[in-house]
């Protein structure tokens, strides 16, 4: 066996050195999460451990070995987003708890406990305030009253409804206090919880006093512990006159800077991040402008505006763009403050009605001032030109050319539109802005006809109602999104569903009509539904296979096939490691396929099996992993390089046919089996790739051993 093992490692070595690149290690079909460690806001010790609480994400720090290890849903938790944390040095073990009420306990073998009796339970007010520790259990405090968890078991000890929201419990040898927000309670320790009677205002303690306050220090490994925010965990040395000194950090793993995922591009192999934020009401997030490139992520600089501007509002990075000239210049647009120009991450520039034609949102007549300033919706063009919305104004199209120039358009149909978020400029010519909500919302289709000094030979037209070519007519309240496919159709999301601009040039013809897309039931009765109808559609991506992956508000993510025909995936978050079925953007990795995810709860990403074409077969482009394949592994040999529908037929060594196909767009996948179903022995399996025409055939090797 080790002979033949060796021999063909000897052939793979020398016929068939197929490479693999970094970015292709993550398997098809593997789930990816991408949780942000740089925000420490709260921390626990247990033994040498040091567990810190990072943007809602779990971080352990060993004193011993000088050892971080990282937590996700994925690999280690139950669920994302934790909110509160304590510890039980008598149980040894730390309670995790949810935005969503889910309990996790964990151990110091991170072991994992999970009690989701709170989550799914029909209660009210089952958020959590805090969650306090005495002894071995845990006091998890809630809006209708509290929790009482046995920490060594692992098990909801019982559940005491006081319907009152409380905020700390305190312990005495007599009593139990609670504070509420008419003040504070107490109930004698031997008496009946449950019962409200027991529980009588109290004067013993003030409401501040019985309230839980987490430990602003913990002592592990000699040095005391606190979680100083974006400067990630510290060790502090406790000097003679009662001062601290760093001795130990700052302990925070690169990763995104915030679980903020609004939009995001690709440019290459480089993903752009704005944080933002994807909903009607004016949240305000801190302003999240993040670039993921090698594995790496950087930030832009958040406090070089705020040093500059510091009466400005810098919240809700809406956009990021970079300079298709220069990769080290971008421009990102915050929430109502103008434009915000960056070179090497650095903050140079703000433009607003002081340096630009932008001008203030105006209401009643008035301008808001220079916190009322939207640059929303950056795209650049072909060209080199940056375009953005001045929303709520009367020119809502606003244009910075290469040269330092600006331009306005008017257009009547869009004046005053409060949402007008995104471009697309499609290959036809034809370019759109997607006015989101409210006032002047719709597709608003657009040329140029190559000029931007003037729109008088413009075509225009914001279509609001939409009218299929069935004839039935609809107006959304949310237009979503817009995307170009692989062959020129535009895909448009709103709340009532999934609408196709089959020909952009005839958009706006008087008889256009958007088609929705019919699935037939199949059950003899000769009628079909729509596809994906009254879903929302709040994004939608095209992959190298013009597949559509469509994700949507409350219902997860979708992948149909090019024409929309059939449903390859629904993946949700019940059944799958989606982070959350709200999905707010998408962007898929031209080459690789890798398809990220952005969530109102994270960043996930999932590998496809389909990448994108190339032009022309080249045998030296070709590449296959893994290459050899070893007797453990069980997973699918992925063969890339290839052009769009590319015929590939697997073979013996002996040219008996073994498996056979077409690619998905320059990606091909092969399950190890024969074509009836069995896995195939050790050997050299021959890769045959033609063309889609059959004008080109390229043969490669892929070594098997078993």
């Amino acid at each position: 066996m080790k002979r033949s093992f060796a021999l063909l490692l000897l052939i793979a070595l020398c016929l068939a050195p197929l490479s693999v690149s970094e970015a292709q290690a993550q398997a098809i079909g593997q789930w990816q999460v991408y949780p942000a460690y740089t925000n420490a806001t709260a921390n626990v010790v247990m033994g040498s451990r040091v567990y810190a609480l990072m943007e809602r994400n779990l971080l352990c720090y060993d004193t011993e070995d000088q050892s971080v290890k990282t937590y996700n849903s994925l690999e280690d938790l139950s669920d994302v987003r934790i909110t509160h944390l304590n510890v039980s040095t008598q149980a040894q073990r730390v309670i995790l708890v949810y935005d969503n009420s889910n309990i996790d306990l964990l151990d110091k073998e991170d072991r994992v406990v999970n009690l989701d009796g709170l989550k799914n339970s029909s209660l009210m007010a089952k958020e959590v305030n805090a969650v306090v520790v005495e002894g071995g259990t845990a006091y998890v405090l809630t809006g209708f009253g509290f929790l009482e968890v046995d920490m060594r078991e692992g098990v909801i000890r019982d559940t005491y409804r006081l319907e009152k929201s409380l905020t700390g419990i305190r312990f005495t040898d007599t009593y139990v206090y609670v504070s509420t927000a008419s003040g504070v309670l107490r109930c004698a320790r031997n008496a009946t919880w449950n019962e409200a009677a027991n529980w009588t205002a109290s004067t013993d303690f003030t409401v501040a006093q019985v309230c839980y306050v987490p430990a602003e220090y913990n002592l592990a490994g000699g040095l005391y512990w606190h979680s100083d925010g974006l400067d990630g965990l510290r060790g502090y040395k406790r000097n003679a006159d009662g001062s601290y000194a760093p001795a130990a950090g700052p302990i925070r793993p690169n990763s995104p800077v915030r679980d903020l995922f609004y939009r995001m591009q690709y440019v290459g192999d480089r993903l752009l991040v704005s944080g933002g934020v994807n909903t009607p009401y004016a949240i305000y997030q801190p302003a999240t402008a993040m670039i993921f490139e090698d594995g790496r992520w950087s930030y832009l600089d958040e406090q070089g505006p705020k040093q500059q501007y510091p009466t400005l509002r810098h919240y809700n990075t809406t956009h990021l763009v970079q300079d298709p000239t220069d990769a080290n210049h971008h421009f990102a647009s915050p929430y109502r403050t103008g434009l915000y120009e960056y070179r090497d991450g650095k903050f140079t520039g703000l433009y607003n009605k002081r340096n630009s034609p932008l001008q203030d949102i105006v209401e009643k007549g008035k301008p808001l001032g220079d916190n009322y300033t939207s640059a929303t919706a950056l795209k650049f063009d072909g060209e080199g030109n940056l375009w953005m919305a001045n929303q709520q104004t009367d020119t809502i199209v606003r244009v910075l050319t290469p040269q330092g120039k600006w331009h306005s358009l008017y257009y009547e149909d869009i004046v005053q539109a409060p949402t007008a978020y995104d471009y697309l400029f499609t290959t036809s010519g034809v370019n759109f802005l997607c006015s989101h909500r409210i006032t002047n919302r719709g597709f608003f289709g657009f040329t140029t006809n190559g000029t931007l000094n003037t729109t008088r030979d413009d075509d225009h037209l914001l279509r609001q109602t939409l009218t299929n070519t069935d004839g039935t007519s609809r107006t959304p309240d949310q237009f979503y999104c817009m995307t170009e496919d692989l062959n020129g159709q535009v895909w448009c999301g709103t709340n009532l569903g999934l609408y196709i601009i089959e020909d952009p040039t005839r958009f706006f013809d008087n008889d256009f009509r958007f088609l929705q897309i019919k699935i037939a039931r199949n059950d003899g009765s000769g009628l079909a539904d729509y596809l994906l109808v009254d879903v929302p559609i709040s994004c939608i991506a095209v992959d190298g296979a013009n597949r559509k992956w469509i994700g949507t508000a409350g219902s997860g993510l979708f992948l149909v096939s090019a024409d929309g025909q059939e449903t390859i995936h629904h993946f949700q978050a019940k059944h799958t490691p989606l982070l959350s079925d709200n999905i707010q953007c998408l962007a898929i990795h031209p080459a690789t396929g890798l398809v990220m995810i952005g969530t109102d709860r994270g960043l996930c990403s999932y590998m496809s099996d389909a990448s994108q074409a190339l032009a022309d077969l080249d045998a030296d482009r070709i590449t296959a992993y893994p290459n050899p394949v070893g007797p453990d592994y069980d997973g699918l040999v992925t063969i890339d390089g290839l052009t769009q529908d590319a015929e590939v037929k697997i073979t013996s060594s002996t040219g008996q046919l073994i498996h056979s196909g077409t690619s998905n767009g320059g990606r091909f996948t092969w399950n190890l089996r024969t074509r009836g179903g069995r896995r195939v022995s050790s050997g050299v399996y021959q890769v045959i790739a033609n063309t889609g025409n059959g004008s080109k055939a390229v043969v490669n090797r892929i070594v098997v051993i078993k």
